[in-house]
């Protein structure tokens, strides 16, 4: 199966350490053929689609996570005093990119930040690639928000936790892949499970309508079993992203063979 003269483009959401699963549903689509025209990602999923977009096949990106737990930058385990730095996820983002420039990628990509100087989400597609990433990156309160040119920029996902306006702006068909938790839960028992789910329903407030206007969306909820800072399930979750994608196999055949 061929897609090469089709005009596809995937969404990758946030969500911290269950992005990896991002990395499996893009392993399942390029084995049956569908290399996307255009990637776009907020927070984690700007991650993810940065280092597809630099190049690395998906099972390279996991052993990247493997080696280096690259979507570690989301961990708060570690932090003492104030908020921490960005200098992990940089080091991580310069060894793997080939050069630090939207114009260097193999692939159009697309990163979603909020201006917190202005109060909007933006879309980062010029300049440095390791500045954009990390600004889509810095969840609020826990990290420094990232300086670019004149404005301040936070995590994407606090307004816009699924960026597919720039691939509908290029007219591609859309996929769009969710992996946060919305749905009912049990056991709300303890600190952090409350933070945990008012942090997914927030996500999923600004997410509900632009994965709804998906072409085909792919809810991942079955990471419900893994927390947002689980790297160490990161195998795991490479294949709740792969089965998830399968699932899905007819109506991915269904975009390609439009």
């Amino acid at each position: 199966m061929n897609n090469s003269k089709k005009r596809i483009g995937i969404s990758f959401s946030g969500g911290g350490a269950r992005g990896i699963a991002h990395v499996g549903v893009l392993q399942y689509l390029l084995e049956l053929g569908l290399t996307p025209t255009a990637v776009s990602g907020t927070s984690a999923g700007a991650i993810a689609g940065a280092l597809f977009a630099a190049g690395l096949s998906p099972l390279e990106i996991l052993e990247r996570v493997k080696v280096n737990s690259v979507f570690k930058v989301f961990t708060i385990k570690n932090l003492k005093f104030g908020l921490s730095d960005h200098s992990y996820l940089r080091q991580i983002l310069v060894e793997s990119l080939p050069a630090d420039d939207f114009g260097a990628l193999k692939v159009p990509f697309y990163a979603c930040a909020t201006n917190l100087t202005l109060g909007k989400w933006e879309i980062l597609s010029e300049g440095s690639v390791v500045d954009a990433v990390v600004a889509s990156s810095s969840i609020p309160v826990v990290f420094h928000p990232v300086k670019i040119k004149d404005y301040l920029y936070v995590d994407g996902g606090l307004l816009n936790n699924l960026p597919i306006e720039p691939l509908k702006q290029h007219n591609l068909k859309i996929i769009g892949i969710n992996i946060n938790i919305h749905g009912p839960q049990d056991g709300i028992d303890g600190i952090f499970s409350i933070t945990k789910r008012i942090f997914d329903l927030a996500l999923w407030a600004n997410t509900e309508s632009r994965f709804r206007k998906c072409d085909l969306g792919i809810d991942i909820q079955e990471t419900y079993e893994f927390g947002i800072f689980e790297f160490d399930k990161y195998q795991e979750l490479f294949e709740v992203g792969y089965n998830a994608a399968k699932r899905h196999h007819e109506q991915i055949v269904q975009l390609i063979e439009e």
